[in-house]
């Protein structure tokens, strides 16, 4: 069928209240009506309702020579008094959005596009149901179709065509496309001089600009639907003056999913933090394990900010060894994604010989699911920590000592935690019951029998608790606010924390993949 005739079709069809011999000639006024205030061809088909998507996707041009035929009236219309030029010249906006991903360069060819349009759309399609129902006669003019969904169908298909970007609505990359038209841009504000005003505005400083607060389009559509056509005559333009001016792109959104690398880290330094430490913009340590890590996965990823979370944290002065600590990052905003497992192993090789070599090493990197990260925060709660702690204590170390510390930690036992002092600013004050699976105590080996009286009042003590637990605050007891605790245990006045290391952190990572 021509398309002409389809056009015919779609017009009778939007006509229900009218005889059926007499529909197309209906529509046809409408149509006529529509372009003698300078409406595009695409918005005529809106205010027909017509459903094809097809028939926006006809050049505008064409389709204006098709409404010509049809209501023997010239077509030439400039800037559309409805849509303000956004939908008459949609397939324009894919030339900026094609560059602007072609910069970017994503590895991925899909696109969800989100868009919004110029909010003067609203009154104007408004005012001229208001114009055609006074010129016409005709007291139902229906809502005119959102020009959202003819608009976004045009761009995706020109975006294809130009830069062989697909649309989907499940893409990872998604843009949010906005289109404005400064001159229009305050066409609903005859909404507040109403008698009963819906639509209530008021203004605002901020950072040095003035915003205009309560025009949201949520409040614009029901102050519309409330405002009666009597109102409208006396305070604004029905139908609303032309505009001179075509929209253009006031910004751009462009976001893609973010990708996970997951890994285990060892921490050899003293002196670094897991992450930057900083007091009032002060650093306190120079170093973070997360820069050592991150910064190449951020180059290699081309990815805007990264996100480093970890199974739980030891403190800077703390050294992580053994198989190290499971950690993943987020990689936000990536434009490159795919990477075989040689490329992982060479970003791990490059990562182990930075000059933090000696501070910081990494193992097992590779790419993780979001789903998988749910594993480290779960670990939380149920994993397991070794540490290996050089302790002082107020009485020389003794094999009684010794003994009893390790009978009294062979078997598991509970302890309860009171919100340590150190932390309490930052920490809710309760109570937490953790478990030590076990506890033991030896004489460092490096100490001899006939040590100086100094060295003889330290013990390494070696334990295993439940994820969570405040180990200092398990040494020295913290004031009493953590019962039992190891000075409890070895029967002396006072102990004291002066090395720590974990050694082992119990959580099966990363995850095998299949």
């Amino acid at each position: 069928m021509a398309t002409i005739e389809i056009i015919k079709q779609c017009l009778c069809d939007s006509i229900n209240e009218v005889e059926p011999s007499k529909r197309l000639e209906t529509a046809i006024s409408i149509i006529r009506a529509l372009l003698k205030v300078q409406c595009c061809s695409r918005c005529c088909l809106r205010f027909m309702n017509a459903g094809d998507l097809k028939l926006y996707a006809v050049p505008e041009q064409e389709l204006g020579s098709l409404f010509a035929q049809l209501t023997e009236e010239e077509y030439n219309v400039q800037v559309c008094t409805a849509c303000v030029g956004s939908l008459q010249h949609a397939e324009s906006f894919a030339e900026p959005i094609g560059k602007r991903l072609e910069d970017e360069n994503y590895e991925t060819r899909t696109l969800s596009l989100t868009v919004t349009l110029p909010i003067s759309l609203l009154p104007r399609e408004h005012l001229l149901r208001v114009y055609l129902r006074d010129t016409l006669g005709i007291k139902s003019i229906t809502v005119a179709r959102d020009a959202k969904e003819p608009f976004r169908h045009i761009l995706n298909a020109q975006l294809k065509k130009d830069f062989d970007i697909r649309p989907s609505a499940t893409s990872p990359l998604r843009m949010i496309l906005t289109i404005e038209n400064k001159e229009t841009s305050k066409d609903h504000m005859f909404l507040t001089q109403v008698k009963e005003p819906v639509l209530r505005v008021r203004t605002q400083r901020k950072k040095g600009k003035i915003l205009t607060i309560g025009d949201s389009r949520p409040t614009v559509t029901e102050a519309l639907r409330a405002l009666k056509d009597d109102e409208a005559r006396s305070l604004t333009t029905v139908p609303p003056a032309s505009s001179t001016t075509l929209s253009t792109v006031e910004s751009m959104q462009l976001t893609h999913e973010s990708a996970y690398v997951g890994g285990r880290y060892m921490k050899y330094s003293r002196e670094y933090s897991q992450t930057p430490w900083s007091i009032k913009g002060k650093k306190l340590t120079e170093h973070s394990v997360s820069e050592s890590i991150c910064e190449i996965l951020k180059q290699k990823y081309r990815c805007d900010e990264y996100k480093f979370v970890s199974s739980g944290r030891e403190d800077a002065n703390v050294r992580m060894l053994g198989t190290g600590r499971p950690f993943y990052c987020e990689l936000v905003n990536p434009r490159k994604l795919r990477f075989d497992k040689s490329e992982y192993a060479a970003m791990q090789d490059e990562i182990n010989s930075l000059p933090s070599k000696d501070a910081v090493q990494l193992r097992d990197l590779t790419a993780i699911d979001q789903a998988d990260t749910k594993i480290i925060k779960e670990g939380e709660e149920f994993k397991r920590k070794t540490y290996r702690a050089l302790v002082w204590v107020s009485s020389p170390v003794t094999d009684e000592m010794i003994e009893k510390v390790n009978a009294a930690g062979s078997n598991p036992f509970k302890i309860k935690q009171n919100t340590p002092v150190r932390v309490f600013q930052r920490r809710a004050g309760i109570v937490r019951e953790k478990e030590i699976h076990y506890c033991t105590a030896a004489r460092p080996s490096n100490i001899k029998e006939d040590a100086e009286e100094a060295e003889k009042h330290f013990v390494v003590v070696s334990l295993n608790t439940q994820a969570g637990t405040y180990i200092k605050e398990f040494v020295h007891g913290d004031l009493g606010r953590t019962q039992p605790n190891f000075t409890s245990l070895a029967g002396v006045e006072a102990a004291d924390l002066i090395e720590l290391d974990v050694t082992e952190v119990d959580l099966t990572w990363p995850p095998e993949k299949q």
